[in-house]
């Protein structure tokens, strides 16, 4: 999801760089979630909100925190080659609240699994918006 206008100034400049670069080495590279290494390309199973990945010359399988999965993989469903891309993560949500223990490198999955309250909400106002500028009885109900 990219960065709406109005915060983009919190994600760019040297200090954001210096701060991004800094929460890497601490993570050594990979999500603190599921232990993917950034900029891998690594195979990925995701079902019912559940996610399975593993290097592309790996033999077994992690799970979602990272850890060898020892459960069967289902078998229904789709393996993708994905790259990871490590983003940092704002982890009380609050852009700008750059605190070491506020901030964590995460995989695309993680950083979204993460901001699925926000999604969700933001996606429903912006249903709402649409729906509502659709009425027109509506519009003029509220300027009354």
């Amino acid at each position: 999801m990219p960065i709406r206008p109005e915060l983009r100034h919190f994600y760019s400049g040297p200090a954001w760089r210096a701060t991004r670069k800094r929460i890497l080495e601490r993570a050594k590279n990979r999500c603190e979630r599921c232990q993917k290494p950034n900029g891998a390309k690594v195979l990925q199973f995701v079902q019912k909100g559940r996610m399975w990945w593993k290097g592309w010359d790996a033999k077994l399988w992690r799970n979602q925190h990272g850890r060898l999965s020892h459960t069967p993989m289902p078998a229904k469903g789709r393996v993708y080659l994905v790259r990871i891309v490590l983003t940092i993560a704002h982890l009380n949500q609050v852009a700008g609240d750059d605190r070491e223990e506020n901030l964590a490198a995460l995989c695309q999955w993680c950083h979204l699994r993460h901001d699925r309250g926000q999604h969700l909400k933001a996606a429903r106002e912006t249903r709402t918006n649409r729906k509502d500028a659709g009425r027109p009885l509506l519009q003029e109900s509220k300027t009354a």
